[in-house]
């Protein structure tokens, strides 16, 4: 992509925990941004980005292949982060997640292949690594051990199985994210840790010997920022791990980090963990091919939520739109 011209980049999943983060970025940029999303959680993390220069908001489904095409025709580039993300999520209501998570996804994929546009981003995860022994590369074998990571790993498969001409797709292979964002998240590890820590003074660590990498949201959104702007020869047709090799954590060790920002908290560890994923994964690709490297550490993202929580930004964090499960009526 020419890095001197303004591009207009479509972020599908533009409103959700990762993608207001990126959607900022991406302004902050210079770029134009069109949010194509479904407004599932509200629009509440798109209030500072209402108004600035650039910044478009589609309302739609991606099953909508009409509203999709209209937002993929003439793009620069496409992210696509929307999908049903998290086993509890997908587990709700498991046709809607494989309409949304893999039918629905690779359309957007041919749209944007049928259109040409030149960039095409799909958000994976490190979790389809699931159980194994051993450090995960991006050629390692997938054994994903829910709806969720399996989706992705097929969605993975038919993307990378559309490429010709100049369709060549990159995939994103997210760590566990953590930290603070527009459209905040109380379901993830770190940020529920951080989250008792606050408001119970105790925290229950579940589990202890299984491996999980993290990486800090804004680090995360970067990588996408770094993948559009990359010579199309290192990203196109890609697999990419996100984080970093020093934020892979053994589960018994997240309470220590919780401790560095809150020496009070009681400490609780309980050995069996109903999530049995076990995966340590190797980031060195994306360092080397893009010059990629992480800015933030988890106890980073812990003082920052601790800090939002304590001055009034989160005043509520019980509340539905900061979890991913909404029940249906």
């Amino acid at each position: 992509m020419d890095a001197h011209r303004r591009k207009r980049i479509a972020v599908f999943g533009g409103a959700g925990y990762l993608g207001a983060v990126l959607t900022g970025q991406l302004l902050e940029a210079g770029h134009q941004v069109d949010v194509f999303d479904s407004l599932r959680f509200g629009e509440a993390s798109l209030t500072g980005l209402r108004g600035r220069d650039g910044f478009r908001l589609v309302v739609g489904d991606i099953r909508d292949i009409s509203r999709v095409t209209e937002c993929v025709k003439g793009a620069d580039g496409v992210v696509l982060l929307a999908s049903l993300v998290g086993e509890p999520a997908c587990d709700l209501d498991p046709k809607e997640t494989v309409d949304i998570n893999l039918i629905a996804t690779k359309a957007v994929a041919e749209a944007a292949r049928y259109y040409e546009v030149p960039r095409f981003i799909f958000a994976s995860t490190d979790s389809a690594y699931g159980i194994q022994e051993g450090i995960m590369r991006e050629d390692s074998p997938m054994n994903p051990i829910s709806l969720y990571a399996r989706l992705k790993m097929q969605a993975e498969e038919e993307i990378l199985g559309l490429q010709r001409g100049g369709f060549r797709p990159t995939i994103l292979r997210m760590a566990t994210i953590y930290g603070l964002s527009p459209r905040m998240r109380f379901d993830l590890i770190i940020n529920v840790l951080t989250l008792h820590a606050a408001k119970k003074g105790k925290v229950t660590i579940y589990g202890g010997e299984q491996w999980r990498p993290l990486v800090h949201v804004a680090d995360a959104a970067r990588a996408y920022a770094v993948a559009l702007e990359a010579p199309l020869d290192a990203v196109g047709g890609e697999v990419f791990n996100v984080g970093s090799n020093e934020q892979n954590y053994q589960i018994r060790t997240l309470g220590g980090l919780v401790k560095e920002v809150f020496p009070e908290v009681v400490i609780e560890t309980i050995p069996q963990s109903p999530d049995l994923r076990d995966y340590h994964v190797c980031f060195d690709k994306i360092t080397k091919a893009l010059g990629y490297r992480v800015t933030r550490r988890a106890v980073d993202g812990i003082r920052e939520i601790r800090a939002a929580l304590e001055d009034g930004r989160i005043p509520d964090p019980t509340e539905a739109r900061y979890y991913n499960v909404v029940r249906k009526s």
